[in-house]
């Protein structure tokens, strides 16, 4: 593999959840422009967090929060800057307080982002993970049925979750790698239109190309292409 694209694997999930610092995110930026396989990764990988963020309740700041804000911008200068401040005051403390204001707006509004992060970074830790990834189960004709959650770690593993479009019955997950090899997984019973199943993979999940839904006779119903 590309030595950058390496790297942005590693950065990948702290891009995805816009928690990267400055340095890492604009060589980020620079190589996702020019490698559609990276950018497409971390585009996965922030579709995930979204989902998941959606999950957490919303913060509000304490009620009084924003009159303390301004009540600090406005405390008196000391002597030695008071002069200097004086020509200033009122439009930088005018300009100070909407930004302190602001900047307190975004710490509490990105509250759970943080959490999730931290979170994620947590989840991680406990099997030496490296990341987490997404791609949708699609019919031969694009529409998605389903989803295919992954962790590369340790011990990898696979989720293949199917909500709509499939109809009832036992069907076989086969795992295509990027060198052609199949291998099973495991069946999935769908009813009712849904079904899940999962679990560790014989192979790195880094590995995978492809995660195909069979049928009893071994035809092809609907598959999860991780390469997009």
């Amino acid at each position: 593999m590309n030595p950058d694209c390496e790297h942005l694997r590693e950065l990948a999930p702290e891009v995805a959840l816009g928690i990267a610092d400055g340095e890492d995110r604009a060589w980020a930026l620079q190589h996702l422009s020019d490698c559609p396989e990276c950018r497409a990764r971390v585009e996965r990988l922030a579709a995930v967090a979204d989902e998941l963020t959606m999950l957490a309740p919303s913060i509000e700041p304490p009620a009084g929060f924003e009159g303390r804000v301004v009540d600090t911008v406005r405390a008196p200068a000391t002597a030695a800057t008071r002069s200097r401040r004086r020509r200033w005051a009122l439009p930088v403390a005018g300009a100070l307080a909407a930004a302190a204001c602001a900047a307190a707006a975004v710490w509490f509004a990105l509250g759970n982002d943080r959490e999730l992060a931290d979170s994620y970074r947590g989840t991680l830790a406990v099997a030496d993970g490296q990341y987490f990834d997404a791609a949708p189960i699609e019919l031969p004709g694009g529409r998605p049925v389903g989803y295919v959650y992954g962790y590369q770690g340790r011990t990898s593993w696979v989720l293949a979750v199917v909500y709509d479009g499939v109809p009832g019955g036992r069907y076989r997950l086969q795992l295509v790698t990027h060198d052609g090899r199949k291998l099973p997984l495991r069946s999935l019973e769908v009813s009712g239109g849904r079904g899940s199943i999962g679990g560790a993979t014989p192979v790195d999940y880094d590995e995978l190309a492809e995660v195909r839904l069979l049928d009893p006779s071994g035809r092809e119903v609907a598959d999860s292409d991780l390469r997009d």
